[in-house]
């Protein structure tokens, strides 16, 4: 069975893979670090407030929440 799209990296090369859990589901971010997929999950959420737990970093194996 395939898996989801929201559940493989999508990252271009050179970024991280992360996804953050949006209020219509993931939003795939790839980005530098933690702190940028913030400022970029800030710029597709609506009311621009984000929050680290819903924040979610690729491990090699899986997506895993951001300890921040």
């Amino acid at each position: 069975m395939r898996q989801a799209v929201t559940d493989r990296p999508c990252a271009a090369k050179g970024l991280i893979s992360y996804r953050y859990k949006g209020h219509y589901g993931w939003i795939m971010i790839g980005a530098k670090d933690h702190t940028d997929a913030l400022n970029e999950a800030r710029r597709s959420i609506v009311n621009g407030v984000v929050s680290p737990d819903r924040l979610q970093v690729w491990n090699d194996t899986q997506y895993v929440d951001v300890d921040i």
